[in-house]
């Protein structure tokens, strides 16, 4: 696998017919922060979108891993960049707890709406999906690994 370009938190990684990123985290909050922040960065360059709107994401659910949740937690950023016509640039993961087979997470995002004078789509995702999914914890760096793939 050829990595194609590197970021601080994210980087992209080549997939034979759609797309993907590596990232990672020093907490679990900031690995989902930056897997959103890779996601947009395929989606448009994020320095050209103003935080100026901010929408708060709360998701909770029974019985799923962390593979399931940032899944959900990135269609959700999806469902709000398509139904809202929403570019977001900036990602606060505030909390991620999990009790009682439950997981819960708690964010902020920012972003404006999409302004195609200012903004280029460079590509359009569908979603993330399974296909070699995961998110590790690497307990002698005492920091958090993840990789997903999106359909484009």
């Amino acid at each position: 696998m050829k990595k194609l370009r590197a970021f601080k938190k994210y980087k992209y990684i080549e997939h034979p017919s759609d797309t993907g990123i590596e990232f990672s985290g020093n907490t679990l909050e900031e690995l989902f922060s930056n897997a959103a922040a890779g996601m947009f960065s395929i989606i448009c360059d994020l320095r050209l979108i103003k935080p100026e709107e901010t929408r708060v994401i709360k998701i909770s659910r029974k019985g799923i891993e962390y593979e399931d949740l940032i899944v959900l937690w990135l269609e959700r950023l999806l469902y709000l960049h398509e139904v809202e016509s929403m570019l977001f640039s900036r990602f606060e993961v505030k909390k991620i707890v999990e009790n009682s087979n439950n997981i819960m997470l708690d964010a902020r995002i920012y972003g404006e709406r999409i302004d195609f004078n200012r903004h280029e789509i460079k590509i359009a995702i569908k979603a993330p999906t399974y296909h070699t999914l995961g998110i590790e914890k690497d307990s002698i760096k005492n920091s958090w690994q993840g990789r997903i793939i999106f359909d484009v």
